[in-house]
């Protein structure tokens, strides 16, 4: 029988390679999800490079005895091309959807360089080379979109790491071809004749927020970890050995506790279930950064939201 209310877990951007004890943070969603019995979860990339010494931190997110999903992240590639990060993780796609319960679901891959007309996938941090040409959908992804929309009648959800609901700039990490995503998403539910896309999920910004575009929620779900201000706002949090260690920590802002949230679908409303914490050592505003990214408030929180369709 198809369920008309399903729960989900979603987390993003733990990045176990730059943040002191990600495993922690990744195990305590692990075991809320799992007390939860929600029907799945996923996280919205940024999780690990694919080396040996991340196959325990692997072993506690695969330990989630329902369905998992990943979406690829930027860093994901940081030292790979994309295929050893899938093997890695066990994914068979870069971009995919699946249903739960009376729901479908989407996750695209935006990890693109657009180069003399070319589509490249991120590889060994090949994009920190060419920042004018990141964060593209291809064509051929985008077609599959279209199709694999216009395969369903059910109410769907999409889910990617970068955000979707507007170009990048120097504002708003965005993907560059979001009007022609976007207008996708107007044609199914035109072509639908009811709000078939409800909303759209992404990680990558370290931020919460939502927008409203179109008639359809574009969701920031903040990182598990913490916020990025850049080098010009370092502070020292941990012993000198930590920082050694996790030598990008002096330039984030690292949330005291894990932030995830759990969401609940069902007719007519999307429900999410966040986390506070409070930011471990100064916060962003004693380091002097300006506070907001991306038209949204810098925060160590995912909110509890009310979402109508």
């Amino acid at each position: 029988m198809t369920s008309l209310k399903i729960r989900f877990g979603v987390m993003a951007d733990v990045h176990q390679d730059f943040m002191y004890r990600a495993e922690e943070r990744l195990n305590r969603f692990i075991e809320r999800m799992t007390e939860e019995k929600v029907d799945f979860i996923i996280q919205l990339g940024d999780f690990c490079f694919p080396v040996p010494e991340n196959k325990p931190f692997v072993a506690t997110w695969e330990r989630f005895p329902g369905a998992k999903y990943h979406v690829l992240g930027n860093h994901d590639m940081d030292r790979c091309d994309k295929r050893a990060i899938m093997e890695f993780l066990g994914m068979e796609r870069n971009y995919y959807s699946f249903d739960s319960g009376g729901y479908h679901f989407v996750v695209l891959d935006a990890n693109y360089l657009l180069l003399d007309g070319r589509y490249v996938g991120y590889e060994h941090g090949n994009y920190h080379q060419h920042p004018e040409a990141i964060s593209n959908l291809t064509p051929e992804q985008l077609d599959w979109l279209r199709e694999d929309l216009a395969a369903t009648n059910k109410p769907t959800v999409l889910f990617s790491h970068h955000n979707l609901e507007s170009p990048f700039n120097d504002f708003n990490y965005g993907i560059k071809n979001s009007d022609e995503l976007r207008s996708i998403l107007r044609e199914a539910n035109a072509k639908a004749g009811f709000r078939k896309v409800i909303a759209c999920l992404n990680g990558h910004n370290h931020l919460d927020g939502v927008k409203v575009i179109d008639d359809i929620y574009f969701v920031h779900i903040n990182s598990m970890s913490y916020f990025y201000m850049g080098k010009s706002y370092a502070a020292t949090r941990y012993s000198q050995e930590v920082c050694e260690a996790y030598p990008l920590l002096a330039s984030t802002a690292p949330y005291e506790e894990a932030l995830y949230a759990i969401v609940t679908l069902e007719p007519g409303k999307l429900t999410i279930e966040g986390r506070g914490a409070g930011f471990v050592g100064p916060d962003p505003v004693a380091c002097g950064h300006r506070n907001h990214a991306g038209g949204h408030v810098v925060t160590a929180r995912i909110s509890d939201r009310t979402l109508l369709y």
